[in-house]
């Protein structure tokens, strides 16, 4: 029972420090305005979007009229108030057989990837991962963003057809079974297959899949809680039309889509926050006084700990080691000319000196204690986790500097 209690102590602690970088990435990443800029561009670029998905799907199915259709829900799930008249004139430009030319359809493409160079951005900005490349290859990568957009959008759309008959053929053996509850529930598990592989090609890092599966869900049951939600909305905001008049639409419609993207970039930083799970884990242990004695460091302990006897060698002088050591439990001696000038006790850290400067170790290190738990943090992380966190940057530069003054 007590293993049971500490190991849930140490699974809610973990929790606890993903939900706490989750809500300090709002603040870090600016996500308000982030949110904003990625609305503007989707507005901006809906209506190219629409049209080119429409073209293709009006190529499948026998009637362009079931294409608009469809297009039609898919329309006023983003933006309800003014769905009736934005397929009206993509209902008009998609008439017009001269319009689906060659140049047309690039033209369209290009006015759709402000977009998805907005979305490249703002992911780019949540994972740390910016990358430069020249304008002619920003170009081609949101040209392709589209092509992914657009045929996430059409396979959405495509199945969407047909889960009503689904729905049709599973009430009429299992009448149990609400007509309604079963396509919402299809719906649902289309969004959230469709919505996990628009992560998967947008997020710039590689990640575990359960972890976009994770923002997925939160992103899906955002959206479907918001068009849940929306006649609510529209009720109480029935007072604008005597602000805005005739603009009363378009206001709702931006209301409604900066929420909508609003889910997206939260799925985002759900993603990111579980991506850079071992990198808060670290963090801990810089930013919690006696980490040895908090819960979470049996956590560290499965990622990066080990258990040595006494008399265990960890470096000797010479190896080129950039790893940092921390000391859960136990004793270890650092060896310099023969004699231990230094021991690090429970709660400690050492080995930075090569860590900061990328030098070979000046020092020798073994276990003086019959036996030590020290977690062995990898140098890529670190350095990673020193780039993000300027304070636990400046506190390794200060004890160093105390450890040169005794030397």
């Amino acid at each position: 029972m007590k293993l049971f209690k500490k190991g849930v102590d140490a699974r809610q602690s973990e929790s606890y420090f993903i939900f706490q970088e989750i809500l300090s990435s709002f603040k870090r990443h600016n996500f308000l305005a982030t949110n904003a800029s990625i609305s503007f561009f989707t507005l901006f670029a809906f209506i190219p979007l629409v049209l080119l998905i429409l073209f293709f799907l009006s190529q499948w199915l026998s009637s362009s009229a079931l294409a608009l259709e469809k297009m039609q829900h898919i329309t006023a799930l983003l933006l309800p108030e003014m769905s009736n008249r934005i397929m009206a004139e993509v209902g008009k430009v998609s008439s017009t057989k001269a319009s689906w030319g060659a140049l047309w359809i690039t033209i369209l493409f290009l006015g759709s990837t402000p977009l998805t160079s907005a979305l490249r951005s703002s992911f780019n900005n949540i994972f740390s991962a910016a990358r430069k490349h020249t304008y002619l290859k920003n170009k081609v990568r949101d040209l392709l963003a589209v092509t992914a957009i657009m045929v996430l959008l059409f396979i959405y759309t495509s199945i969407n057809i047909y889960l009503v008959q689904a729905s049709n053929f599973f009430t009429d053996y299992v009448p149990l079974i609400e007509k309604n509850f079963l396509t919402s529930l299809l719906s649902f598990i289309l969004l959230v297959i469709v919505v996990s592989f628009f992560f998967k090609i947008f997020i710039p890092v590689k990640t575990y899949s359960q972890y976009i599966f994770y923002g997925a869900l939160v992103t899906s049951i955002c959206w479907f809680g918001l068009s849940n939600t929306f006649s609510y909305f529209t009720s109480i905001s029935e007072y604008y039309g005597v602000f805005f008049g005739g603009m009363r639409n378009l206001f709702i419609s931006l209301i409604w889509l900066y929420l909508n993207t609003a889910a997206l970039l939260i799925g985002a930083e759900v993603i990111a926050a579980f991506h850079k799970k071992e990198i808060l884990l670290i963090k801990a242990l810089f930013n919690i006084e006696n980490i040895h004695r908090h819960p979470i460091h049996k956590k560290l302990m499965s990622y990066f700990g080990q258990r040595l006897k006494k008399d265990k060698i960890i470096f000797t002088v010479g190896d080129h080691d950039q790893r940092l050591f921390f000391v859960i439990e136990g004793e270890v001696g650092i060896v310099k000319g023969g004699k231990v000038v230094e021991t690090i006790s429970a709660g400690q850290y050492f080995g930075e000196l090569s860590l900061l400067n990328k030098i070979p170790r000046v020092a020798s290190a073994y276990v003086i204690s019959d036996w030590a738990r020290i977690i062995i943090l990898p140098e890529k992380k670190m350095r990673q986790l020193l780039q993000e966190d300027n304070g636990i940057a400046m506190d390794f530069l200060k004890k160093m500097a105390q450890k040169l003054q005794v030397i």
